[in-house]
């Protein structure tokens, strides 16, 4: 669906007119993002895997005497390979917390491993001298702005129950707001919403492992 379709159709939900079209709008990319950021999966302790079509790469430099840099200004989530200038695949550490455990100390030398917090990239060894790093990672989505924008990252048959779920969900628990009883519309949605990101699990596939939630028996890095 277009940009413009997905707002229709939430105006259609919803029925009301304190709600414009750019206020949906909005809504409808923060649902985006929040999928392609991952969502907690229904009754799982783990984050729906990453949309395939967001993967990407790119290149950052590391800078002299810092054991830190800027990570691609469109990271999102999920750094999977990370190469130096010389073809070599380096060791990226799952834990972040395990990373600075283990490695300290900040010695001189080319970039041996590294690990990602936040939007930084963490490594060691420091080089002196500044080196390029290629970086492989799921970058996050381009915003809908125009009437015919579509979220070309999520395949079609997601877009109603995960786009158009997440917007009702969320404008509705305000609509619904001090009501007695249960928020009929907002569960409705919600329900909507989360077979969604089921569904969407299933789609993706094992070949994407969900993210999960604790990291305590995770292994140390990924070769």
């Amino acid at each position: 669906m277009t940009f413009s379709e997905l707002i229709s159709k939430v105006q259609e939900a919803i029925q009301d007119p304190d709600y414009t079209d750019e206020m949906v709008g909005e809504i409808l990319n923060r649902g985006l993002l929040a999928v392609a950021s991952g969502v907690v999966l229904p009754d799982k302790y783990a984050v729906s895997p990453p949309l395939p079509d967001l993967y990407t790469e790119g290149t950052v430099e590391t800078v002299v005497d810092s054991g830190v840099c800027d990570l691609p200004t469109d990271f999102n989530r999920g750094l999977l390979q990370v190469v130096n200038d010389q073809g070599e695949p380096l060791r990226v550490f799952s834990s972040f917390r395990k990373f600075l455990k283990e490695n300290p100390g900040k010695e001189v030398g080319s970039v041996r491993i590294c690990a990602v917090n936040g939007k930084k990239l963490l490594y060691r060894d420091i080089p002196s001298t500044e080196e390029t790093l290629e970086v492989h990672y799921y970058a996050a989505p381009i915003p809908m702005e125009d009437e015919d924008d579509e979220p070309d990252c999520l395949q079609e048959g997601f877009h109603h129950p995960l786009l158009v779920g997440f917007a009702c969900k969320e404008i509705f628990n305000l609509l619904e707001d001090g009501i007695d009883g249960p928020k009929k519309n907002t569960m409705y949605w919600e329900r909507e919403f989360q077979k969604g990101v089921h569904d969407l699990g299933v789609f993706i596939g094992e070949d994407s492992d969900p993210d999960y939630m604790q990291v305590e028996n995770e292994e140390d890095y990924i070769d």
